[in-house]
């Protein structure tokens, strides 16, 4: 099997090392990552600027490594369609920090997993606790096993996967999740004349069924995320009201 590492948090990041000695268990490895920080940069591309690639396998022991001056869903379309690498999976991580409930629309690790699907490559998503990478990495292998044997892994939808806060030194196991809710309190602090954007999550009741208490309550979250956003229930609302 060949694997496509890829991330947000930049190719230096230890998250991405973790990830790809560990993959090596699995198949061959390459790693295509953004050459500096790009968390929270979205599913944006590139298209009206060019960008530099750099040979990166220095980082990486037996592994060939780029890094892009771009963003992590070009890194997946240049692995394809610049570097014609051969992959049959994408693995998108480790994100340093989780990506739960309305993260999931800003997040860069999601968008290199979901550029994957739409290129049609079955492609996992995988964050851990901010600074929690040594409290995730024990169950890493562990749980891509059991993920990728169960077969549940295909080009229709991404799999993402988040360790649970790193006060749990052992998880309580896995729970199949949808997305709950985490919206993020912005404040803007202005400095010389610029604007910083400061805050944190709001506190928000999230219900058992979700990836954000999983994550809470030491619980490994898997949620199925659909590249589709059509909502097929209010379809039916617009046709009986519109139509």
């Amino acid at each position: 099997m060949n694997i496509l590492i890829v991330n947000d948090d930049g190719i230096e990041a230890p998250g991405i090392r973790l990830l790809a000695e560990t993959a090596k268990e699995l198949g061959t490895v390459s790693v295509v990552a953004p050459h500096t920080q790009q968390s929270a940069i979205g599913h944006g591309i590139t298209i009206h600027e060019p960008f530099r690639l750099h040979h990166r396998s220095e980082l990486f022991e037996g592994i060939d490594a780029w890094s892009l001056e771009a963003k992590p869903a070009d890194c997946v379309k240049f692995a394809l369609y610049g570097l014609e690498l051969p992959v049959d999976l994408i693995l998108s991580g480790i994100n340093d920090g989780p990506n739960l409930g309305t993260d999931i629309i800003y997040s860069g690790t999601l968008a290199g997993a979901s550029e994957g699907i739409i290129c049609g490559i079955p492609s996992i998503a995988i964050s851990c606790d901010f600074a929690g990478l040594d409290s995730a990495a024990p169950f890493l292998k562990e749980t891509l096993d059991r993920v990728l044997q169960a077969g549940v892994v295909d080009k229709n939808r991404v799999i993402n996967i988040n360790f649970p806060k790193k006060e749990f030194t052992r998880p309580g196991g896995i729970k199949i999740t949808d997305m709950g809710e985490r919206p993020f309190n912005h404040k803007y602090v202005e400095e010389d004349g610029k604007f910083w954007a400061r805050g944190n999550w709001d506190s928000f009741e999230n219900g058992p069924k979700t990836d954000v208490w999983s994550w809470e309550n030491g619980y490994i979250s898997i949620t199925p995320i659909q590249i589709n956003r059509t909502d097929y229930e209010y379809m039916k609302v617009l046709k009986e009201k519109l139509l």
